[in-house]
């Protein structure tokens, strides 16, 4: 595409819905939640049953706290054209789609794609925001990624035929005897 220019994919700031947490990294909310949140959590699972042991208490809920971590951040990226970005729709509609997302929501100025995952708590969405010149793609950095790659004509394309172990270890034999005649040269 001649006329689109792509940005830098840049971290997106998350939304955190309380007045308060506004200013604090993710890391430090998270953080914040871990350390108020899970003895909270605890104390209220042993008041509902006494006599569970606690480690049937403790180990499910850490390894539910553990779970977003496991997840990509959010990026923004930047399409920029010299025509209006509404009429990138269409490509951004077929690149999604081939990537294996579905349209959500639409309206005037924004889209709303969702890709369903292998359960429903890692369904991966993408949001786009339609300004005069500019597409701005707000998901997962990965995706991102490979958003970049197929609109931009480069996608990844099969890589040249794997080494065996074998070729390996010849190759590094070689460069070790000419590494010796070079030396014995120089002497």
């Amino acid at each position: 595409m001649k006329s689109v220019m792509f940005s830098e994919i840049v971290g997106a700031p998350r939304r955190i819905g309380l007045r308060g947490l506004r200013g604090l990294s993710p890391l430090a909310a998270y953080g914040l939640t871990l350390a108020i949140g899970l003895p909270l959590l605890v104390l209220l699972l042993c008041l509902a049953d006494p006599r569970a042991p606690l480690a049937l208490i403790v180990l499910p809920v850490l390894a539910g706290l553990a779970l977003p971590l496991c997840t990509s951040p959010p990026g923004r990226l930047d399409v920029s054209t010299r025509f209006h970005a509404r009429h990138m729709r269409t490509t951004l509609d077929s690149t999604l789609g081939a990537m294996g997302f579905t349209e959500v929501c639409a309206g005037p100025d924004h889209i709303r794609y969702a890709k369903a995952g292998a359960s429903a708590w890692r369904m991966q969405s993408v949001n786009v925001r339609i300004r005069p010149h500019v597409l701005e793609v707000i998901g997962p950095i990965p995706t991102l990624h490979a958003l970049q790659a197929a609109l931009s004509g480069t996608a990844a394309t099969p890589g040249p035929k794997a080494i065996s172990n074998r070729e390996t270890v010849a190759g590094a034999m070689q460069i070790s005897d000419n590494a010796e005649r070079v030396a014995g040269m120089a002497e």
